[in-house]
C-alpha cells in the first residue's frame, strides 16, 4: 500500500506526464512538422530578403557559383540544357573553375575573376541580391530555378534565385565569359559552333544613304587560277586577286575572332535579332548585310537596318572595310 506521500508523488508525475504530452515533449518520438503547403501551378514562392544590400563595395571574387538554361546549341553537341559553373577552391584548395554539364575545369586566374565581376556590374546584379522568387508549375526543363551566388573578399554575399529566363542577356555575357576564358586555357568545350574557328568566307554590303558599297569572292578565278576578291562601290565595280589567299584568311580571322556576331545572325537561336519593317518586307534593301563561314561550317548571317545593330557593329564594319579596301591597288 502506497503512503499518501507516494500517492500525490504519483499524480504529480502523471500530471506533469500529461504536460509533456500536450505541448508534444514527452516520449521518444519526434515532433512532427507540418510541411509548407506546395504553391497552385502559377502561383509564387517569394522568400526575398528585402534587407539584402543592393550595392557590393568589394569587386573581389573569392568562389562563385550559377546555373542557367540558354536557348539553343550553346556548346557543341548540348541543346536547351542548363549549365553549372562554378569557382571554389577544389581538394587541394587550389581556386579552380569548373562546368559540371561539360565536365571542363581549369585553375582560376584574376582574369576569369574580373570578367565575371564585369558582368555583375554591367548587368547591376547586386540590385537583385536577397531576391528568392519561384512561380510553380512552369516546365523546369526550360524555366526552373536559375541561382546566382558570389562571396567576395570583403565578406560581402550576392545571391538571388529567380526563374530562368532562356533569353537572359547577363546569363548569355556569363557563359561567354567562361567559353572564352577555358578557350584562353586550351579547352574549347564550351564554345558556341563558329566562334573562334577559322573564317574562310564572306561577303559585305552597307549602305549609308545614297553611298554604298559591297565586298565578296567571284565566283571563278581569275586566267591565273588565283581567287579573286570583288568590290562595287557607289555602283562602279573592280576586283583584285587575293594575295597570299591563307594569309588573307588568317588576318580576316584575326581581325574578328573577338567579335561576337551570334547575337545579330538572322537564324541563331542563340540571340535576339533586330528588324526594321523594311527590313522585313525587303531583306535586300537592309543597309548591313554580312556574312561570314567558318571552317567547321557554321555561318552567321546579319541582315539589319536597326539604329542599334548598325552601332554595335560600327567598330567592326570600320575594321572590315579598311581591310577589304586594302586589297585593291590604291585602296
Amino acid at each position: 500500500m502506497q503512503s499518501g506521500k507516494g500517492k500525490l508523488a504519483m499524480r504529480i508525475i502523471a500530471v506533469l506526464l500529461s504536460a509533456l504530452t500536450l505541448f508534444g515533449l514527452g516520449g521518444c518520438k519526434k515532433a512532427e512538422t507540418q510541411p509548407e503547403p506546395e504553391p497552385l501551378d502559377g502561383g509564387v514562392t517569394d522568400r526575398t530578403d528585402p534587407s539584402a544590400p543592393k550595392t557590393i563595395a568589394s569587386g573581389e571574387i573569392t568562389e562563385y557559383s550559377v546555373n542557367f538554361r540558354l536557348n539553343g546549341e550553346w556548346s557543341p553537341g548540348n541543346k536547351n540544357v542548363f549549365y553549372a559553373f562554378a569557382v571554389r577552391p577544389d581538394a587541394s584548395g587550389v581556386l579552380t573553375a569548373s562546368e559540371s554539364l561539360t565536365g571542363v575545369s581549369a585553375p582560376a586566374d584574376k582574369a576569369l575573376l574580373d570578367a565575371l565581376q564585369a558582368v555583375v556590374d554591367e548587368y547591376k546584379l547586386a540590385e537583385q541580391n536577397g531576391v528568392y522568387k519561384l512561380t510553380a508549375g512552369i516546365d523546369p526543363s526550360e524555366f526552373g530555378p536559375c541561382t546566382l551566388s558570389v562571396n567576395y573578399a570583403s565578406g560581402e554575399k550576392l545571391s538571388f534565385t529567380v526563374d530562368n529566363d532562356p533569353y537572359e542577356p547577363w546569363a548569355r555575357a556569363t557563359y561567354l565569359a567562361f567559353a572564352k576564358w577555358f578557350a584562353q586555357q586550351g579547352i574549347d568545350t564550351l564554345l558556341p559552333p563558329g566562334l573562334g574557328t577559322m573564317v574562310t568566307f564572306v561577303s559585305l554590303e552597307v549602305r549609308d544613304g545614297d553611298k554604298s558599297y559591297s565586298y565578296g569572292f567571284e565566283p571563278e578565278k581569275n586566267d591565273k587560277g588565283q581567287d579573286v576578291f570583288a568590290r562595287v562601290r557607289n555602283g562602279e565595280k573592280d576586283s583584285a586577286p587575293m594575295w597570299g589567299t591563307q594569309e588573307f584568311y588568317d588576318n580576316l580571322s584575326a581581325a574578328i575572332q573577338d567579335f561576337d556576331l551570334s547575337k545579330y545572325d538572322v537564324s541563331s537561336p542563340l540571340y535576339g535579332y533586330e528588324q526594321t519593317e523594311a527590313d522585313k518586307s525587303d531583306p535586300s534593301s537592309a543597309a548591313v548585310q554580312l556574312t561570314i563561314r567558318y571552317a567547321d561550317d557554321h555561318e552567321v548571317s546579319v541582315c539589319s537596318s536597326a539604329e542599334s545593330v548598325i552601332d554595335d557593329l560600327a567598330w567592326l564594319l570600320d575594321v572590315l572595310l579598311d581591310f577589304f579596301d586594302d586589297q585593291f591597288p590604291g585602296g
